[in-house]
This record gives structure tokens, sequence and C-alpha cells, in this order.
């Protein structure tokens, strides 16, 4: 997300809570509301408007900032471009709004259902979004930096260009999604579930997955560069041309997966699984594949200069005598 996205998406002043607001609270309900919207009033900071019923309303440009809407009903509402900053959304339904440029920092929407939500170029940074239900929602360009998804569902959502940066995506569910060019740098997914994503183009550059499940996921070109992915399925993943100079793979499954033209260089698979692992033309040199399982794997044009390849197994007599021609070392006899 640009800067310029992100000031559309702010660009309303938020007025902390006073005294004289706080008096409103408790005092208005979901006619009030839409009678002073329609009569052109956008302020309604600092309100108790819990469980409040406002589903299929237009009511763009609103200013809930530092309200309560707690378990409030607000599918199929138009939210674009609002001020829901430190908004308590907690168990609030969204199903089907539209949130697109609204500005959502540091709000908290524990449990909400944002299920075909469209919050493209939203600003969600440091929101807390933990167990939402973000199925099919498209979140295209929205800023998720430093933000919570911690067990949040977001299968089959669209993530693309969005910035991820620091996000904690612990448990999350991503089966699916569409992440195809977005910043997830220094992202946490430890056992995340990320079958058949597409992350294509993708930094995650000292990401955290680790037992993180990438199952047929498609990281074409994606940056991970010191990722950390020990014990993370990848099996039948496409990872060709892949940036993993000085990742940990130690002990992830790597059977059938594409690695054609991926960088390994320094990469730590001791362990790994690569059972029928595409690795042509792959860049192998100083790795550590210590101890893995390499039956079916295809070296044809890898480069494996000082590669190790100590107690390694299902190697070939042809291709153990290719590998020491090439420089590796280590070999199995």
């Amino acid at each position: 997300m640009n800067a310029g996205n992100q000031n559309r998406a702010c660009s309303k002043t938020i007025v902390k809570p006073g005294n004289a607001s706080l008096m409103l609270m408790n005092i208005i309900n979901a006619s009030d509301i839409l009678k002073r919207y329609a009569e052109q009033e956008r302020n309604f900071q600092n309100l108790n408007l819990s469980r409040v019923d406002l589903k299929g309303a237009n009511l763009q440009g609103i200013d809930f900032s530092y309200a309560n809407l707690n378990s409030a009903d607000l599918s199929s509402t138009s939210l674009i471009d609002t001020n829901l900053v430190w908004t308590d959304l907690n168990r609030a339904t969204l199903k089907h709004a539209n949130l697109s440029e609204a500005c959502l920092l540091h709000s908290s929407l524990f449990w909400v259902d944002l299920k075909e939500a469209t919050l493209v170029n939203a600003n969600l940074s440091h929101a807390l979004l933990n167990h939402a239900n973000l199925t099919s929602a498209c979140l295209k360009g929205a800023n998720l930096s430093e933000a919570s998804l911690e067990g949040a569902c977001l299968v089959e959502a669209t993530l693309s260009q969005a910035n991820l940066l620091k996000a904690s995506l612990k448990g999350a569910d991503f089966t699916a999604a569409n992440l195809d060019e977005a910043n997830l740098r220094q992202t946490n997914w430890e056992g995340a579930i990320l079958s058949q994503a597409s992350l294509q183009r993708v930094d995650l550059e000292e990401s955290q997955l680790n037992e993180a499940i990438l199952k047929k996921a498609d990281l074409t070109e994606a940056d991970l560069v010191r990722a950390d992915l020990r014990y993370a399925d990848l099996t039948e993943a496409i990872l060709c041309r892949v940036a993993l100079e000085l990742a940990k793979l130690v002990g992830a499954d790597l059977s059938s997966a594409n690695l054609k033209g991926a960088s390994l260089f320094q990469a730590d698979l001791e362990g790994a699984v690569l059972r029928d692992t595409n690795l042509v033309e792959a860049d192998l040199r100083h790795a550590n594949l210590k101890d893995t399982q390499l039956m079916g794997a295809n070296f044809s044009g890898a480069r494996v200069k000082r590669a190790y390849f100590t107690d390694a197994r299902g190697l070939t007599c042809q291709q153990k005598q290719w590998l020491r021609a090439n420089g590796a070392l280590n070999i199995p006899t």
C-alpha cells in the first residue's frame, strides 16, 4: 500500500475522547444515527453502539473512532472511507460490507465476521483480528503492518500487493488465498496453513514459517532470504527461482517440489525430505544437506560446489559421481 492510499484512508481529524462527548454515551440508537447522517453529520466518535443494527446502511465517510461497536450488525453496510480508529468491533458482523479506503488503525476486531467483505486499500495497521473470519474477503493493497491475525480464517481471500510487514499470522488459515506481490517481510506464520496459496513474488525475507503448511503453494520468484522454514510442509510447492539464501529448512518436507533455478546458497537443509524434488539449475553452493532424503531428486545443471551431503540417502551411483566431480563434499560411499 503506497503512502497516498494510506493518507486517503486516514485523512480525517481524530478527536480523542473528552467529557462532553462521553456524555453522549448510551443515548443514541440506529435511527438517530441514520437521521443525523442524512442531515450531513459525520462525527459519531466515542459512542456506545454495542449491538446496534445498521445492516445495509450507506454510511460512507462516517467517523466511528473510539466507538463501541461490539457485536454490531454492519453486514452489507457501506463504510467506504470511514474512520474506525481505536474502534471496538469485537464479534461484529460485517459480512459483505464495503470498507474500502477505511481507516481501522489500532482497532479491535476479535472474532469479527468479515466474510466476503471488501477492504481494498484499507488501513488496518496495528489492528487486532485474532480469530476473525475473512473468508473470500478482498484486502488488495490493504495495510496490515504489525497487525495480529492469529487463528484467523482467510480461505480464498485476496491480499495481493498488501502490506503485512511484521504481522503475526500464527495458526491462521490462508488456504487458496492470493498474496501475490505482498510485503510479508518479518512476518510470523508459525503453524499457519497456506496450502494452494498464491505467493508469487512476495517478500518473505526473515519471516518465521516454521511448521507452516505450504503444500502445493506457488512461491514463484519469492524472496525467502533468511526465512525460517524448519519442519514446514512444502510438498508439491512451486519454488521456481526462489531466493532461499541462508534459509533454515531443517526437517522440511520438499517432496515433489519444484525448485528449478532456486538459490539455496548456504541454506540449512539438514534432515529435509527431497524425494522427487526438482533441483534443476538450482544454486546449492555451501548448502548443508546432511541426513537429507534424496530419492528421485534431479540435480541436472545445479551448482553444488562445497555443498555438504554427509549421510545423505537415496543418491544413485551416477549422482554421487557427478556431485564429486562438481565440487560437492562428504558424498556417501
